[in-house]
């Protein structure tokens, strides 16, 4: 039971995630986004699937990849931002 909650509350914040994408207008808005809700979605996902699964071979691997996640979302969500500001991508606020 606390998996299948675990699972529903991760795709909710996948789809707000998602919606933030196809609402905010400017890169960093969307980056914030999706980078916030994105990176809780996918970790509450795999945490349900090892609590659904358990800590044996594949429970190790989604823990693997969960770790992989956490550690390199931030990373490339910062990469694209300051690759933006970088070539002077414009925000919202000063493209009016």
């Amino acid at each position: 039971m606390i998996g299948y909650a675990l699972l529903s509350l991760g795709l909710v914040f996948v789809l707000i995630g998602t919606f933030g994408i196809l609402r905010f207008r400017d890169i960093y808005s969307r980056l914030q986004a999706s980078g916030v809700s994105d990176n809780a979605g996918v970790g509450l996902i795999l945490l349900a699937l090892m609590i659904e699964h358990g800590l044996d071979r594949f429970g190790l691997l989604l823990l693997a990849l969960l770790v992989l996640i956490l550690l390199t979302n931030p990373i490339v969500t910062h990469s694209i931002a300051k690759s933006a500001f970088m070539q002077r991508y414009p925000d919202s606020e000063n493209s009016s």
